[in-house]
């Protein structure tokens, strides 16, 4: 007998759907807005569905999978509603598991895809791959009798995660020595780490990146805070929540408690539940003095629960947010387990930052309820310190910066992962120790690694250009193709008018792409390359490569000189520079990936 919820959830699915959209189409009127029905009038229409489903099983043409039908009923339950709200199960229930539990059954290891290949891009210290002696830049061929080649990451990924306990067996070809190498590795318990680096520069600035608000996330930050607290040479501090798509509500709020003084409104949720109603106050003292300068980076990677933490600092006047506008996701989920394999992640709650503003852009149903008309041109509210910023459309920076363009031929080798590629080989062969400079030397045989790999990549506008040429070459209305053989006989000294079109494009791509090495600019890019990806192969470990990146960006560079002018700082935070947008179990989530 099937299950009766199901049929219950089926029903809603297929009233929604079907009736109510139907009337909605109709009638012009919002889904979200209607009138509720009574309870007769809900068990009359799921009396209707019930019905349904049983002819449709008795009298469908072929036999029907009753179990994926209902699943697929249920999903479509949450269909008319936000993006947010879903049903999860196998792999999507896994994740948020992961974000919940922050610690996964694994051997601790990072891996990426080259070409048909898979390829160890990091390994976590004290994790069994560590303890074991892999190292970034060895390929996967092999995990216990299945072969790898042509797996993507997702399933080799699946592979190689089991119980604590368990053991598995990887197949390895290391480029170094052009040998094949066997592990047998015993899965752990690998805590993950999204706060994967922080340090002091030179100039006094403590930098601390942080992936994901994860379990363990506040805890990490809050070591990386009194690292920094404890040292004599604290300019600043440099936040990075770049790409980050948020994560935990409790570990962003713990984040700030490390930052703002106690009892400080921190952010407030509204909800249709009384129980998703409430304000959240700092409830510790901050580790970081006031007067340390901060600076927030973000783009429009940075989502939910990291717009809540930027948001909080540039509503308190406590941090000066840099880059690009965030995503603009300002809802917050619930997770509601229904049995062991399944669960609905519900939106139960918008967030409002202290100054009263909600964030969430402009909403997917299309009728103003997620943004309260936050959206709207007349949406102003004010920081602490008397500041106008903008409600809607996610975070607007004090500070808009955009990252250096990477030049096509270098985005290429990243691409393709040749860095990685070279730098696995390379490294070992000749003894490279920290700290790691990229000669001239180092670029040469680049080259030569390159002109022996024969790597190829595409200008912008180069593929485009072909496709016009080929097609304009076909056409019989460009030129007669009588007249343009006889032309070619009697002028071959001449060149045909397609020629003369196309050629100095020709002439364009060919040069760039045969003299990659003399542009300023692919230099500038191959030498960052390099120096990241042959750091991290030195160490063995992924937090390296974040250190070494920090060399070649410009956002971090401009942050640093704003943290180091205390005028400039003080002077960002003040009135009259306003912030307006010219261009685990039953945890609060309060996202998922962008836009899922």
């Amino acid at each position: 007998m099937i299950n009766k919820l199901a049929f219950y959830l089926l029903t809603l699915v297929l009233v929604l759907h079907l009736g109510f959209s139907q009337r909605s189409k109709e009638t012009n009127v919002d889904t979200s807005r209607v009138e509720p029905l009574s309870e007769e009038e809900i068990q009359e229409l799921l009396d209707e569905l019930d019905e349904s489903f049983y002819i449709l099983k008795d009298n469908y043409v072929d036999d029907i999978n009753d179990l994926e039908i209902i699943k697929s009923g249920i999903k479509g339950l949450f269909k008319p509603l936000d993006p947010y709200t879903v049903f999860l199960e196998g792999s999507r229930k896994e994740r948020l598991e992961m974000l919940t539990r922050g610690k996964y059954g694994g051997v601790g290891i990072q891996i990426n895809t080259r070409r048909d290949t898979l390829i160890i891009t990091g390994v976590m210290e004290d994790s069994p791959a560590y303890s074991e002696g892999l190292v970034i830049g060895d390929k996967i061929i092999m995990v216990d009798s299945t072969s790898t080649i042509g797996f993507t990451t997702k399933e080799v990924s699946a592979l190689i995660k089991g119980e604590k306990g368990t053991e598995v067996t990887l197949g390895i070809y290391r480029p170094s020595t052009r040998r094949k190498y066997e592990y047998v590795l015993t899965r752990d318990q690998i805590v993950v780490k999204d706060v994967p680096y922080y340090g002091i520069d030179e100039d006094g600035i403590g930098y601390v990146r942080i992936t994901k608000f994860s379990r363990y996330t506040a805890r990490d930050f809050r070591v990386a805070m009194k690292s920094f607290s404890e040292s004599d040479n604290l300019n600043g501090i440099v936040i990075d929540l770049r790409n980050n798509s948020g994560g935990l509500l409790r570990n962003a709020l713990s984040i700030l408690d490390n930052l703002v003084e106690k009892n400080t409104l921190l952010l407030s949720t509204r909800g249709r539940n009384k129980n998703s109603n409430s304000k959240k106050y700092a409830r510790q003292n901050p580790i970081i003095d006031q007067d340390v300068p901060i600076a927030v980076l973000i783009n429009k990677g940075s989502a939910s629960a990291s717009e809540i933490v930027a948001g909080t600092l540039q509503d308190l006047d406590r941090a000066v947010i840099m880059g690009e506008k965030s995503f603009g996701k300002g809802l917050v989920q619930s997770m509601f387990p229904i049995n062991d394999s399944t669960k609905l992640k519900l939106t139960t709650a918008k967030y409002y930052t202290p100054s009263g503003r909600l964030i969430q852009k402009y909403d997917y149903l299309e009728n103003g309820v997620l943004t309260d008309g936050l959206d709207k041109s007349d949406s102003t509210f004010y920081t602490l310190g008397g500041r106008k910023v903008k409600g809607g459309g996610g975070i607007t920076p004090d500070i808009t910066l955009s990252r250096n363009t990477i030049p096509p031929f270098v985005s290429g080798l990243w691409r393709q992962g040749l860095f990685l590629t070279f730098a696995a080989t390379y490294v070992p062969s000749r003894d490279i120790q920290t700290p790691v400079v990229i000669t001239n030397e180092i670029i040469l045989d680049f080259k030569q690694f390159l002109e022996d790999y024969d790597f190829k990549y595409s200008e912008p506008g180069e593929k485009e250009f072909t496709r016009i040429k080929d097609i304009i070459a076909k056409s019989e209305d460009f030129e007669d193709r009588k007249s343009a053989k006889l032309f070619s006989k009697l002028f071959f000294w001449q060149k045909s008018p397609s020629d003369k079109l196309f050629g100095d494009l020709e002439k364009f791509y060919k040069h760039k792409k045969d003299n990659p090495f003399d542009s300023k600019e692919n230099l500038k890019g191959i030498r960052n390359g390099l120096y990241r990806e042959m750091s991290s192969v030195v160490t063995g470990l992924n937090k390296d490569r974040i250190k070494a990146a920090l060399s070649y960006d410009n956002i971090y560079d401009d942050a640093k000189i704003v943290l180091l002018n205390a005028n400039r700082y003080y002077d960002i935070l003040s009135p009259e520079h306003d912030v307006l947008d010219t261009a685990e179990e039953n945890s609060i989530i309060i996202d998922s990936e962008n836009g899922e």
